[in-house]
């Protein structure tokens, strides 16, 4: 993992990742605010072993000696003999494996030092119980260290530092505690996160995009909150959303031209991906150029592009496939003929059949002769056939996929279904894409010559009228 992937794993995941620290502090504080605070208290023996002071030799070996003795006394304190002591010298009501688990031993390195630690929840019983290990201690090792000669002991035992009253508890440590919990739970949010993105499979770059589907991605539209209340590029004709949209209708311009592909449909593997928000702006931005432009609402099951648009569906595309009506009847304009849009009309029972049949081939054929353009918003591609039925009759399809919610598989999928009907990819566009840190590029502040469709009314009125 690189710097730029890293950085986008954090950025990705910054609310997982800090929950799962806030959640491990908030532990930790619980947990430590319930703990009862221990209080330790230490004495401290100096061990020594008998040696002439006039002879050289015999010091030595009695610092060899001390510092051996030092390490088996440090097991030797812990012992029933030294606890049972201490016991009935201080009347506990204790036995002596549990006085045992209060108490620790340490020998000092390179030392003949030797510390015994007790900690208890009263700070006035560590103390006493350190001082009466520290006497007991100091009587019993003499008798067991006793001198075969002059009925010396080998071995003395002195307490160097008495137990003093402990003021501050050892445990809990709240600072302590929180602070590792805290990078405890940081680590585990990332690690998280991290595990997420590996089992997450689905789309989140447009190079991971393109990479997969084969074809180019012709371009990355931003996620937006207006686009729930004001999903068309001409309520801000200028912003960034806008400008990509127009950056999609370019490509597509580029895509193959030696064949102009004239009858586009616009899906996706399933609903919520914003193929119909797609579809319209996309419309909407090549009859902005001039040409001659009818948006199919084709998404027979779901029909939304009428909505969108501000139009009555009415009789549309399913009248006219059926005969109800004439196609000039149903064609109805948004705006003062800039955009034609042909509404999914009636409600069919049979969509696959409308859009497979030869009707719609026909209709199709016809268009392609009326206009420079055809958009068609289709049905989505995975679990209903319409819209392998409808892009067989296309030129060629405009795939959209969303942003941390369309799958590898869905995408693979998807491709495979227009490959069994040869259906030719053009491109695919990656939306709800996470908004680039900048408000805009490009030229996208400027003022342009062109004038916005958002200044024209959208009222519905029948094409052959206004012809």
């Amino acid at each position: 993992m690189d710097l730029r992937s890293g950085l986008r794993l954090l950025r990705d995941n910054w609310l997982l990742i800090i929950a799962a620290t806030v959640i491990a502090v908030a532990t930790a504080g619980i947990v430590t605010s319930n703990q009862t605070p221990q209080y330790s208290s230490r004495v401290t023996f100096f061990i020594s072993a008998w040696a002439d002071p006039e002879d050289p030799a015999s010091a030595y070996q009695g610092s060899l000696l001390s510092e051996q003795k030092v390490k088996s006394y440090a097991e030797l304190l812990r012992t029933r003999r030294v606890m049972d002591s201490v016991i009935d010298d201080l009347s506990l009501d204790l036995s002596a494996d549990e006085l045992t688990a209060k108490v620790a031993t340490a020998v000092v390195p390179d030392t003949s030092l030797l510390e015994a630690t007790v900690t208890d929840p009263s700070p006035e019983t560590a103390q006493e119980i350190a001082r009466s290990i520290g006497d007991q201690f100091a009587t019993i090792v003499p008798t067991l260290e006793s001198s075969s000669g002059a009925g010396r002991a080998a071995v003395n035992v002195a307490v160097v530092n008495d137990a003093e009253l402990a003021t501050v508890p050892v445990s809990p440590r709240p600072v302590r505690n929180l602070v590792l919990a805290g990078i405890i739970g940081l680590l585990a949010g990332v690690g998280l996160a991290a595990a997420r993105r590996a089992l997450d499979t689905t789309i989140k770059t447009a190079e991971e995009l393109e990479r997969r589907a084969g074809v180019p991605t012709l371009g990355t539209v931003a996620a937006d909150r207006k686009m729930t209340k004001t999903p068309l590029i001409v309520s801000d004709p200028h912003g960034l959303r806008a400008e990509e949209i127009r950056r999609i209708r370019t490509n597509l311009q580029f895509v193959d031209v030696d064949r102009p592909h004239k009858v586009i449909l616009v899906s996706g593997a399933l609903g919520g991906e914003g193929k119909t928000t797609t579809a319209c702006n996309l419309a909407i931005a090549m009859a902005e150029t001039g040409k001659r432009v009818i948006l199919i609402d084709a998404d027979l099951r779901k029909p939304r592009a009428a909505t969108f648009l501000g139009l009555p569906i009415g009789a549309g595309l399913t009248d006219v496939l059926v005969g109800a009506t004439s196609l000039d009847a149903a064609e109805q304009v948004w705006g003062e003929e800039f955009l034609t849009v042909l509404s999914s009309g009636s409600t069919a029972p049979n969509p696959s059949e409308l859009l497979g049949s030869q009707h719609m081939r026909d209709l199709l054929d016809e268009l392609r002769e009326t206009y420079d353009i055809v958009v068609v918003d289709g049905p989505p591609l995975l679990r209903v056939a319409d819209a392998a039925a409808t892009a067989a009759a296309c030129d060629g399809v405009l795939l959209v996929v969303r942003h941390g919610r369309t799958r590898q598989d869905q995408l693979r999928e998807s491709l495979e279904s227009l490959r069994n009907v040869k259906a030719p990819v053009l491109g695919t566009v990656l939306n709800f894409a996470p908004a680039p840190s900048h408000k805009s590029y490009g030229y996208g502040n400027l003022n342009t010559q062109r004038r916005p469709l958002a200044e024209v009314k959208t009222n519905a009125t029948d094409v052959h009228a206004s012809r």
